[in-house]
């Protein structure tokens, strides 16, 4: 199972993701500001309605307080047995903030994109 989400306005964009990379030291998690790459190694925590996807969902961690607005659900289903896929992918707009490698606050207000909760039985 894994959460993803990224969203992008001009001179701005965010990427967060996950529970599949928790406990490795590792995370997909970056914000994008004029052309410059700020790392966001922390693990953040995701809170959505998992009844209602299209509530708006929080993800937050010391760098990361962003809210998502969903304006439209995608979902896929696959069953096959032992085998099974299920993707709810949500699009929306970003709110909140981030914070860059300078401390400064970077404002996530109007950045466009999507968020998503897969779950995979292999």
């Amino acid at each position: 199972m894994w959460n993803w989400a990224a969203g992008s306005a001009p001179g701005r964009a965010i990427q967060l993701g996950g529970k599949w990379t928790d406990g490795t030291g590792m995370t997909e998690n970056a914000l994008f500001v004029d052309g410059r790459l700020h790392k966001i190694g922390e693990e953040l925590a995701w809170h959505y309605d998992r009844g209602d996807w299209t509530k708006p969902w929080r993800i937050t961690g010391e760098r990361v307080q962003a809210v998502f607005t969903p304006f439209h659900e995608r979902v896929a289903r696959t069953e096959l047995g032992v085998v099974g896929s299920e993707t709810h992918q949500c699009f929306g707009h970003f709110s909140g903030r981030a914070r860059a490698d300078d401390g400064a606050w970077v404002d996530l207000d109007g950045l466009t994109g999507w968020a998503e909760e897969a779950r995979q039985r292999w």
